[in-house]
């Protein structure tokens, strides 16, 4: 089917709101055709839904946030006012987002799936607020909809992390991976439950799983570097600090860190690099500049 490409006086006459709800699905309208359609028909909650959906996949988040509420006005439904909790969600407008989805509940049309969603994330807003039983409570409405979601597995293993209850843990990011094995945040939980546990070998075995499956896996890496340095793992951090930065992963602590190691090492020149490009990107990284500085008095 051929692309809509207009401006948007073109598609004040070619394209009308009736004819876009049997072919959104079919036709790609980029943002800036959904922005003009929506300008034009500001009423059409079918194209403020779609146009929100995608912000939210471009991380877009407080743009989604304004559209859905305006939405919401003239569209009080429950797919209306649950996007609007999502969104809000990851605006990381917590208290919006509570009040939000939990009147999704309230008008949602019987056992609809997509309350498996909003049930798993009440549970997330609640186990933030530290309310354990409440976000118990939402996990296992999701968990009635849902008994095959490793997420939901996860989510559940983190709260009985939260409750340092390591063995219950432990068996529910195990459920976690016997649905999903590649899921790098349940061998996550699993390596913090086994930390916990004193089962340190195992701990690790469980990061590097994690960091196998997702080496850019931020949590992992940073559990990663901890015990690695504390239990003289030091060359095998280095790959794994390697591997992300190559894999495309930045942050100024793993940079940082790859060249700390590199230097202690031996290895001069990498970490030079390394601190070169990190100081690139942040001039005022005092740590760089310090270890920068201990280099070159180094003979």
């Amino acid at each position: 089917m051929e692309i809509l490409r207009h401006t948007s006086s073109e598609l004040g006459s070619t394209v009308t709101s009736s004819a876009l709800q049997t072919k959104t699905k079919d036709v790609h309208l980029d943002l800036g055709d959904l922005l003009c359609i929506l300008q034009i028909t500001p009423n059409d909650s079918l194209i403020a839904l779609e146009l929100a959906r995608r912000l939210v996949a471009d991380g877009r988040h407080d743009e989604a946030v304004r559209i859905l509420r305006n939405v919401v006005d003239i569209d009080y439904r429950f797919e209306t006012m649950n996007a609007l909790g999502q969104a809000e969600y990851q605006a990381d407008l917590i208290e919006d987002a509570l009040e939000h989805l939990q009147q999704a509940v309230m008008i949602a049309p019987g056992e609809a799936p997509a309350l498996f969603d909003v049930f798993k994330t009440l549970g997330n807003i609640f186990v933030r607020r530290g309310d354990l039983d409440s976000a118990e409570d939402s996990y296992n409405k999701a968990h009635r909809l849902q008994p095959d979601s490793d997420i939901l597995y996860v989510n559940l293993g983190t709260l009985a992390v939260q409750r340092q209850n390591w063995d219950e843990a432990i068996e529910k990011f195990r459920f976690a991976l016997g649905l999903n094995r590649s899921n790098d945040k349940a061998w996550v939980g699993l390596a913090i439950g086994h930390r916990m546990k004193g089962d340190a070998e195992l701990a690790w075995g469980n990061i590097e799983a994690a960091l196998e499956y997702n080496p850019l896996n931020e949590t992992a890496l940073t559990l990663a570097l901890d015990w690695g340095i504390s239990d003289s793992r030091e060359f095998r951090v280095l790959e794994l600090l390697r591997d992300f930065l190559v894999e495309g992963g930045w942050s100024e602590k793993f940079s940082l860190a790859f060249a700390w190691l590199s230097f202690r090492r031996g290895d001069r020149f990498i970490a030079k690099l390394e601190l070169e490009r990190l100081l690139a990107v942040n001039p005022g990284n005092a740590s760089a500049a310090a270890l920068m500085a201990e280099m070159r008095a180094v003979v």
